[in-house]
């Protein structure tokens, strides 16, 4: 009763902080435009908020809002989260919010199933240190920064670390835990389609290590059909309300690209992660190895780890490399699994120490000073050629990285809607933000809500000298079906011309489109607002509003070898 009574205070005050230091964060991502005050996630879940919107608002699960539905999203469990949050009576500049405190809670609730997954499976009667972990886990600032801006990210790390945990209690403690695994492993696939990995890790360790009892058989084989059922149910969905056998987004990112160019740019995105984090990941790596002959409850957590890492070179990387936060966001949630091995490996040798004639309190100091070695090395605060930069965005000294592009976005539609109204077909590059905010029905010139740009090879031939500037889902688009078939009132955003067609200002115009108030507008649109011609033209450098950095990618990409 003592330990327990030392225990849930640690635990108590840890979750404090991080509720703390998560609601600065969260406040942080705000903004005020026009006197108003905006809560917006990153771009892609505003994809997936602007489906949900929709769908309250009777459009259906149609991003769009015309033409045909387009499965846009990836993770389908955590749109559904969203529906009743959009159902809510609360002005949409405010809903992003209610979105970030759930999205904080995941990440609180991942804590305390980590410290739980430690004490039960990695520490023992000599050494019972959690906080390690725990801590690792609350305040990893990649984890962290996926998380609160929207991306299913904490919901993952806590299904992950559930999954582990019971399939781990199932096989070394002989508990019955089959049902709820199965019940785990289907919410973790309906969130991500990429979770199948996890699924077949845990489910393989817990058939191979003899965790498949004959009194536990029937409620396997009951969980199995739960999982079956579930996403067979959800498939069929699929093929009869987009009429597609995956995501759109699949096609996006994968279709037309060599493997080749993925697998190169994936593994330099993994070489300079495992070089960030060297001075933490080799030796616990090293020690791991070492220690699984003995302790066979180590595999799991590190095949999980190390199946996502392959994962991450086999899809080319994030979209999102350039935003330097550390891991991305095929990383960041296995990380949490890392931690536990962290913690497994320093109990082990804070157990073998303890038969020596050392007191409880020089056992503690070097817990705690491995613990801040790990977080100030694996947050990039130390060792890192942006320490300077981790460091601002670690003690939320500034925005968070990418709010100020929300904020301009916010600002550019603000001028935009007083030049377009409501009901005007518009064509954007960035699918969440200007969707969820306004309502015109969009045309998404990169392809996430559009089949046949989907389906197009890359503009520019990508191969093994040029992988580096390959970008998974902003490498499509097709200028002639945006302009002769598509035919969008306006542009909001113009992402790039291909080669041959000539200049933006040079092309527009040859198909009917004329530049009001800094826009480009269809010159015979209904939709132009009578007062547009005396707007106040918004800065020319945030009209386009595109990716310089990805500019001079496609401007080098292009040129002759």
């Amino acid at each position: 009763m003592s330990a327990v009574r030392r225990i849930v205070p640690s635990l108590a005050v840890l979750l404090l902080v991080l509720a703390m230091w998560g609601g600065w964060f969260i406040y942080r991502t705000s903004f005020v435009v026009e006197g108003k005050r905006y809560f917006s996630l990153f771009d892609d879940p505003m994809i997936s908020m602007t489906y949900a919107r929709n769908l309250v608002e009777g459009y259906g699960l149609n991003w769009a809002r015309r033409g045909e539905p387009v499965e846009g999203f990836t993770h389908p469990l955590w749109l559904l989260l969203m529906i009743p949050v959009n159902a809510l009576p609360l002005a949409l500049r405010y809903r992003s919010l209610v979105m970030q405190i759930l999205s904080l809670l995941a990440l609180g609730a991942t804590v305390v199933a980590v410290r739980r997954l430690v004490l039960d499976h990695f520490s023992s009667e000599r050494a019972r240190h959690w906080l390690p972990a725990a801590l690792l886990t609350a305040f990893y600032y990649p984890l962290a920064y996926w998380t609160l801006m929207g991306m299913e990210t904490g919901l993952q790390a806590l299904l992950a670390v559930l999954a582990v945990h019971l399939s781990l209690s199932a096989v070394h403690d002989g508990r019955d835990r089959h049902l709820p695994l199965w019940l785990v492993c289907t919410a973790a696939f309906l969130l991500r389609m990429d979770m199948l990995l996890l699924v077949v890790a845990v489910q393989l360790y817990l058939i191979s290590g003899g965790g498949l009892r004959p009194a536990g058989r029937r409620s396997w084989l009951a969980g199995l059909a739960v999982f079956c059922g579930a996403s067979l149910a959800y498939e069929l969905f699929r093929w009869f309300y987009f009429h597609d056998l995956l995501p759109n987004t699949y096609y996006l990112k994968l279709a037309g690209v060599p493997l080749t160019v993925r697998l190169l740019r994936g593994l330099s995105v993994l070489t300079e992660f495992l070089r960030e984090y060297l001075p933490v990941i080799l030796p616990v790596s090293l020690g791991v190895g070492a220690l699984i002959p003995r302790n066979r409850r180590l595999v799991l957590p590190a095949a999980v780890f190390a199946l996502y890492c392959a994962y991450n070179v086999w899809v080319g990387g994030d979209s999102w490399e350039d935003i330097k936060v550390g891991a991305n966001r095929f990383l960041a949630f296995v990380m949490p699994m890392f931690f536990v091995l962290f913690n497994a490996l320093l109990n082990e040798a804070l157990a073998a120490w303890r038969t020596a004639s050392t007191d409880s309190s020089a056992r503690r100091f070097v817990a705690a000073a491995a613990t801040a070695v790990a977080l100030l090395v694996l947050n990039g605060l130390w060792l890192s050629r942006q320490a300077d930069d981790n460091w601002r965005n670690f003690t939320l000294a500034g925005q968070p990285p990418v709010v100020e592009r929300h904020e301009r976005v916010i600002g550019l539609l603000q001028s935009f809607q007083r030049v377009i109204q409501p009901g005007a077909t518009v064509a954007a590059a960035w699918a969440g933000i200007p969707a969820y905010f306004t309502d015109y029905r969009m045309v998404d010139i990169l392809g996430f809500n559009d089949r046949i740009v989907a389906r197009m090879a890359p503009v520019a031939e990508l191969n093994d000298e040029n992988y580096r500037f390959f970008r998974p889902g902003h490498v499509k688009w097709n200028e002639q079906r945006l302009l002769r078939e598509q035919r969008p009132d306006a542009f909001f955003q113009i992402w790039g011309v291909r080669r041959g067609m000539g200049r933006v200002v040079e092309v527009l115009p040859q198909y009917g489109y004329r530049k009001v108030a800094g826009f480009w507008v269809r010159a015979d649109s209904p939709y132009l607002h009578p007062l547009a011609a005396a707007a106040e033209p918004p800065p020319p450098s945030a009209v386009d509003l595109l990716d310089l950095e990805h500019k001079r990618r496609l401007r080098r990409l292009r040129r002759p070898s």
